[in-house]
């Protein structure tokens, strides 16, 4: 039997993200980003609210012994605001701009042993704002830790998000495969298509 295993946003952490469509982008950062543009907790606000996006990790057992696995979280409001400005780590690409859309990339990774397939695994890894001019996409840098790192492009096709750094490598009869999908966050929700814009899969 194929242990099925998913870390995927919540129904509420959905809909705070879906609210930001159409309202003006302002910035994103927190209080302790580093050079690199990462850290365990990022807020993003637009003209009329904010968000915080953290990464967590839980303690799964799917493998055969217990491990940390990460996973995204959307929180309203900004409990680091104050400590975020007086750093001065506030960022502020394609400010004034429209959020056109959120999508999320979920990452699937399944393992075959010998053939046959004994688990699949499946994370949001990465929370995507399609803005006017430029895409920018908050992801996890591994399957493993808190951290989240910021990455940005012309639009959302060009984005270049890499692989979670895992734990996972083949050998003699075992196999991993990984496949992405990239999915508007209305089709999450439930919501038909609006503008006819296809999900991706790579």
């Amino acid at each position: 039997m194929t242990i099925t295993v998913t870390q995927n946003l919540d129904h509420e952490s959905l809909t705070r993200l879906a609210d930001l469509r159409g309202k003006r982008w302002r910035y994103l950062g927190g209080p302790h980003v580093s050079n690199w543009m990462t850290d365990v907790s990022l807020i993003v606000a637009t003209e009329e609210s904010e968000l915080t996006i953290s990464g967590e990790v839980d303690e799964l057992d799917f493998e055969g012994e217990q491990d940390s696995y990460s996973r995204l979280r959307v929180d309203q409001g900004a409990a680091d605001l104050a400590a975020t400005t007086e750093s001065g780590h506030r960022y502020y690409f394609h400010a004034g701009e429209e959020v056109r859309d959120v999508l999320i990339v979920q990452e699937t990774v399944r393992q075959v042993s010998y053939g046959q397939p004994t688990w699949t695994y499946t994370n949001d890894i990465a929370i995507v704002f399609a803005l006017r001019t430029g895409a920018i996409a908050l992801a996890q840098v591994s399957h493993h830790s808190e951290l989240l790192g910021v990455v940005q492009a012309a639009d959302v096709q060009a984005l270049k998000i890499e692989e979670p750094s895992h734990i996972w490598t083949d050998k003699l009869g075992v196999e991993h495969h990984f496949t992405r999908d990239t999915i508007p966050i209305r089709d999450l929700l439930g919501h038909p298509p609006s503008d006819g814009q296809p999900t991706s899969r790579t």
